[in-house]
């Protein structure tokens, strides 16, 4: 940099010391005062020193790392970059930065995390191949066996004539030992276009000293740095996807698949610029730990065994999954509940009695009869009587149905009554015609399980649960007494499934209930009319992305997940498979069913039946009254 006419301003900062985030506040003020964009950050030692995550964080409060001219330059001999690696780079959010952090590698990033691959691993590899094909071509130079003999002096010969392609790029040794014509790339660690190569390094000029050998390259000198406008994704090959079919999150259809999970992985995909090939796991099993045999199936086994880089689906992140792999943030929150058959209904005639209770109905018809008492007790008294036994009923009968009368009382004692009778008419009528609409419209729905506990308590009931699944080791591993009965009872009846979709077939059927997912199982609700989800979720926790433990495209899938999550991008994808797609409504009815409340002749049958009634009450009373005055006989007046 020197010899290229760049001026640079050194700070050494102890590392050790007590003062070390005082002189990195130093440090920082001096450059922003000075309006220096550009800091190299030199620590050989960093994974016990931490300086470079501590000048990170301290540039962070700095509000450096926010502003786009800013460029920090990372050196570490060993090319590990510890602070921009991992769990280190989610924790320093990074992810947000704007500004541009650059770093050398001999192993990409995307590299870096298949398996628990990373640059100690690659040098390890490299060193091994080497000596491998040294020894080779010193077995093909001396084939004669009965004479080998090899010297350490022969073995380095040998392995400076080794040209090979390894894990840290191309490897070539000069006379001297030296290793020449390999490359050097330079990586983005930030922001955006985080873990993109936007440079490549590799020297050019044979040194002029003396006393070197003939071919040896001079670092430092002159470099070739060319830029890539091309980004690269964060895998090297195509991606292998690992999945359960369960709806909605993979559903097959022929030799495709599409669900709220595809829909992800498709973003996830042009985000992050890779191609997958997607299958189901052997079995179509989530992943369960096999204690005998100490070995995971269904999607864990296959991440565990290298057959796939990423498990996605309606798999829930637990802490024993947690322990063999890594997961992802939080795609989608989820719990338990109980998927049951949808309980019959009844409809009734008479539903318009139904707003009241009939305890209520039997106080207000005493209500009626105490009140047509107390007029004719008030009017007993007066010469003149206006309320006999006859018209007392039919005044009361007028004011319960809020119609005039012939008559109004004319005492005071009477109009009081009337003023709190037609006051408690009133309010009764009102709260009346307020539920009368509701009542007509609704059914009966017979008791059914509304909780956990219930159904814990529910005998000669059929309990299910997916095999192997996180739902079935809760149960199975519950400390409540609660779960262990529902575990008892699945048990009893061999109630583990394959799949979600045998079970929703059964509670369809009416011949048992499911626990498992509550996002699973709430789908089954809005399509399946038969079915019905009760319960209020019990172990909340979320579904994740399954990948091997230590992988290195952990962050930037985080990265591209909270950008979907802050976006609407998860909340759109959960309407548009969960809500957009409804057959059902909330009463299990069709989702063409009209919105607003129309009334049929079944809801008011019971009505007309009370009108006839009176209608054929009327009659009868008029034809005996007219054939009893026929047959009665007419007494002529004496003169």
């Amino acid at each position: 940099m020197i010899n290229s006419g760049v001026s640079l301003i050194p700070f050494s900062v102890t590392t050790n010391s007590r003062d070390t985030r005082d002189s990195l506040q130093s440090v920082l003020r001096i450059a922003e005062l000075q309006g220096e964009t550009r800091i190299i950050i030199c620590s050989p030692k960093d994974k016990h020193d931490r300086l470079i995550r501590d000048v990170l964080l301290e540039a962070k409060r700095f509000d450096l790392i926010g502003k786009d001219e800013s460029i920090f330059m990372v050196t570490e001999p060993t090319s590990t970059i510890h602070a921009l690696a991992g769990n280190n780079f989610f924790k320093l959010g990074l992810y947000n930065a704007r500004c541009m952090i650059l770093a050398f590698r001999f192993v990409p990033p995307h590299r870096e995390g298949r398996g628990k691959f990373d640059i100690h691993q690659a040098a390890a590899n490299d060193s091994g191949r080497v000596v491998q094909e040294a020894l080779k071509m010193f077995f093909v130079d001396n084939k004669d066996k009965s004479k080998l003999r090899l010297s350490s002096r022969e073995l380095i010969s040998y392995m400076k004539k080794v040209e090979i392609q390894g894990d840290t790029g191309w490897i070539q040794f000069n006379n001297t030992g030296q290793r020449v014509n390999y490359t050097l790339d330079l990586y983005n660690h930030g922001g955006a276009n985080v873990f993109s190569k936007v440079a490549h390094w590799k020297p050019t000029n044979v040194s002029s000293r003396s006393d070197r050998q003939p071919g040896e390259i001079e670092l430092g000198t002159d470099t070739d740095i060319s830029r890539e406008d091309s980004k690269i994704g964060i895998f090297p090959d195509i991606v292998k996807v690992v999945t359960v079919v369960e709806k909605p999150f993979v559903i097959k259809r022929d030799n495709d698949f599409v669900g709220f999970t595809i829909d992800i992985l498709n973003r996830l995909a042009k985000m992050l610029h890779f191609q997958y090939e997607i299958y189901v796991s052997p079995g179509n099993r989530y992943g369960v730990k096999d204690n005998d045999q100490d070995r995971w199936d269904g999607m864990i086994g296959e991440i565990l065994n290298g057959n796939a880089t990423l498990a996605m689906g309606a798999i829930s992140i637990t802490s024993q999954r947690e322990q063999v792999v890594d997961f992802s943030l939080g795609v989608i929150s989820t719990g338990i509940d109980i998927l049951i058959p949808k309980p019959n209904e009844t409809f009734t005639i008479f539903q318009f009695f139904k707003p009241f209770s009939p305890n209520l109905w039997l106080a207000i018809v005493g209500s009626f009869l105490l009140v047509s008492l107390v007029y004719f007790a008030l009017d007993y008294a007066y010469d003149i009587r206006q309320f006999t036994m006859k018209e007392t009923f039919w005044f009361s009968v007028g004011t319960l149905m809020r119609r005039d009368t012939d008559f109004s009382p004319r005492h005071s004692s009477q109009r009081i009554l009337s003023a709190g009778f037609t006051f408690f008419v009133l309010i009764t009528v009102s709260t009346y015609t307020a539920n009368m609409a509701a009542f007509l419209t609704t059914t009966n729905i017979e008791e059914t399980i509304e909780s956990l506990e219930d159904l814990a308590n529910t005998k000669n009931v059929h309990v299910y649960t997916v095999a192997d699944s996180a739902t079935m080791n809760f149960l199975k591993r519950g400390t409540k007494p609660v779960y262990n009965r529902l575990w008892q009872k699945i048990k009893s009846h061999s109630g583990l499934l394959a799949n979600a979709s045998e079970a929703i077939k059964i509670v369809q059927d009416g011949k048992g209930v499911f626990v498992f997912d509550y996002l699973i199982n709430q789908y089954a609700e809005m399509q399946e009319c038969k079915t019905r989800s009760v319960a209020s979720p019990i172990m909340l926790q979320e579904h994740g992305i399954g990948m091997p433990a230590g992988a290195p495209f952990k962050s930037k899938i985080d990265i591209a997940l909270l950008k979907m999550i802050e976006d609407g991008t998860i909340r759109n994808l959960r309407k548009r498979w969960w809500y957009d797609k409804r057959r059902c409504d909330p009463l299990g009815k069709s989702e063409k069913s009209p919105t607003k409340i129309q009334f049929e002749l079944k809801h008011m049958a019971g009505v007309f039946i009370v009108g006839l009634f009176g209608l054929a009450c009327s009659a009868a009373f008029f034809l005996f009254k007219k054939f009893y005055l026929l047959a009665k006989p007419i007494e002529v007046p004496k003169e």
